[in-house]
């Protein structure tokens, strides 16, 4: 191995390095916001009814793709196309949590907390999109389904710090030091960046057309990319909204079903991200999808079985049932990031047109968590995961019809 392949792996190691850390970051403010402020807010004596609002910070990663442009479009050549973007957000993302750490939970400042929290959380989309710009723009044929497990993973462990992280060290450190630390995390993110020299991206965008989100539908198959990005996170959703409802229900408690369904939940996702990133070096993505597809439909035939036999639904089933609908998302959610990625970098817009597929990733969720309650409440849960698997079904006959 001489020493330009030698040089070449070290770059590419820290670029994955430093797309492992920009993913962690932007995942910290939603673990804060879903996780740990709605927790902290309440130990603190605010009522459920001005928590039950802190989800609408959520609102930016939605929407996210409408100033996708602005950031593909304008940047300081002297400091890089895409760190002219994470740079500052990264230090504006610092300093809104730190205010965050210093002010007091109360009933008074909630309203306060909340406009900072959104802020923090519209801040944190925005360095999404330059990341997965950035990601899109050095990936390599060989390297993009590696960047997409990272991307998963560096998510889930974001939002693993951000929510339980925080909650764990609130008894200890209380709530200004645990949130502090997280403002460590990204300052020290803050200095890796900064060391960092981005490739110089300029030279492939003077022929490029200004990034505008109407080009995306005039892309060929774009809309058909769309309804496979709104359908593929369906199922999954519905049988993790529909699995804490039926704990509920059998009798555990609100904490173990947070254990259960949230940090276990993200554990075992990350298993899945794992063995996606193995099974992406060997099987084409639409491959590893219907895999990850095959799991959560046995999944869904398990729990119509163990639905109407709840003296079986104990804490060794659920771990069970928990690891195998962790594995399958994660394996989902890495084929389609990695499907919709490739499609991306195709194009001339990566960062907006990536942007969109996200928003509509994102709105599928919500939809499915939405619908699925309304369809337990009006019909049943077994109801809700036939829904789940006609969502599955409808994918398989819109790929092999195209």
């Amino acid at each position: 191995m001489d020493d330009k392949t030698i040089s070449a792996d070290k770059q590419k190691n820290y670029f994955l390095y430093i797309i492992a850390q920009l993913y962690i970051i932007q995942g910290i403010p939603v673990g804060l916001a879903f996780d740990a402020y709605p927790i902290l807010l309440r130990d603190s004596g605010v009522s459920l009814a001005v928590i039950a609002m802190i989800p609408l910070a959520g609102l930016p990663w939605v929407v996210k793709f409408l100033w996708a442009p602005i950031v593909e479009n304008h940047w300081i050549a002297k400091i890089g196309y895409r760190k002219s973007w994470l740079l500052p957000m990264q230090c504006l993302l610092a300093i809104l949590i730190t205010i965050i750490a210093f002010t007091p939970f109360t009933a008074e400042t909630t309203t306060y907390l909340l406009l900072v929290i959104i802020l923090s959380c519209i801040v944190s989309a925005t360095l999404d999109i330059a990341t997965d710009g950035l990601a899109a723009d050095l990936s390599q044929n060989n390297t993009i389904s590696q960047i997409n497990s990272i991307q998963v993973m560096g998510n889930i462990t974001g939002m693993l710090i951000g929510g339980a992280g925080v909650t764990v060290c609130y008894d200890y450190l209380g709530k200004t030091y645990s949130i502090l630390i997280l403002v460590a995390l990204i300052i020290f993110s803050i200095i890796q960046l900064i060391i960092w020299r981005e490739p110089d991206l300029l030279r492939n965008l003077q022929n490029n057309r200004r990034a505008k989100i109407s080009q995306f539908f005039k892309r060929q198959n774009a809309y058909h990319m769309l309804l496979i990005a709104l359908l593929v996170p369906f199922a999954g959703a519905v049988i993790l909204s529909i699995t804490k409802f039926i704990l509920l229900d059998v009798g555990f408690s609100v904490g173990d079903i947070g254990i259960y369904t949230g940090i276990g939940g993200y554990i075992t996702m990350l298993f899945g991200c794992i063995i996606a990133s193995y099974l992406l070096k060997i099987m084409p993505p639409y491959q590893t999808l219907k895999l990850g597809f095959g799991i959560l439909s046995c999944l869904i035939m398990l729990w119509c079985v163990i639905y109407y036999l709840p003296n079986f639904i104990n804490p060794i089933i659920i771990i069970i049932l928990m690891t195998i609908l962790g594995i399958g998302i994660g394996i989902i959610n890495v084929s389609i990031y990695t499907i919709t990625m490739i499609y991306a970098k195709q194009g001339k817009q990566s960062a907006t047109d990536y942007a969109i597929f996200q928003s509509t990733l994102l709105l599928s969720e919500i939809i499915a968590s939405s619908l699925s309650a309304a369809v337990a409440e009006y019909f049943s849960y077994i109801t809700a995961f036939l829904l789940a698997l006609i969502s599955i079904i409808v994918i398989h006959l819109i790929k092999n019809n195209k």
